[in-house]
């Protein structure tokens, strides 16, 4: 088990407001990692309605340039998300679902622990089969098989593979940057768990 002093950096394990599970000893909740939000004068428009930590921006277009001149259209769904926008995505979907909060955990943060918050993370689609954006068939596409050949040479990691320690849903379109000494402080916890502590 990761001791408190092992959350990602700047992160604090925080009860949520209507969720009654609380964080484990390791700082998850519902096995998502505590991820403090990003500085907003380190974030930088990326596309319209689009921020990214301005580290990841600057990866994320270098690889979407690579992936253009392989014939791939990487196309980014989404990044920073403040934790009051998360906090919405998390109860209004859980409402209108009628899922505990466990069930919505699976596929998605609950405000204070996503990855989408630090503006490290981003959720990508395939220009060419946008049918398949954030859902699982997105493993079949060209620019998922070119992410698996690539990504990490951007700096880019799949957060939520097949099989995950956080138990968290497959999430094929869901990649975070940890280029930086600070997003790897951040993801830290999250790495260590994968690589089994």
């Amino acid at each position: 088990m990761f001791l408190p002093e092992r959350l990602p950096f700047g992160s604090k394990t925080q009860v949520v407001e209507g969720i009654d599970e609380q964080p484990g000893r390791d700082g998850r909740l519902l096995g998502h990692f505590p991820y403090a939000e990003a500085v907003v004068d380190q974030l930088v428009p990326v596309e319209a309605g689009i921020e990214l930590h301005r580290d990841a921006a600057i990866s994320l277009d270098a690889m979407r340039r690579a992936a253009a001149a392989d014939g791939v259209d990487l196309r980014l769904l989404s990044g920073y998300r403040s934790q009051e926008l998360q906090k919405s995505i998390f109860f209004d979907v859980k409402s209108e679902r009628n899922q505990t909060a466990a069930e919505r955990a699976k596929v998605s943060a609950p405000p204070g622990y996503s990855e989408h918050s630090t503006g490290y993370a981003v959720d990508l689609g395939d220009g060419a089969d946008p049918a398949t954006n954030l859902s699982a068939s997105f493993e079949q596409t060209d620019a998922f098989s070119w992410l698996q050949d690539h990504a990490a040479s951007y700096h880019f990691t799949l957060s939520f593979p097949a099989v995950n320690s956080q138990g968290v849903s497959y999430e094929p379109w869901h990649w975070r940057f940890e280029g930086s000494a600070d997003a790897l402080r951040r993801f830290e916890p999250a790495r260590r768990l994968a690589n089994g502590g």
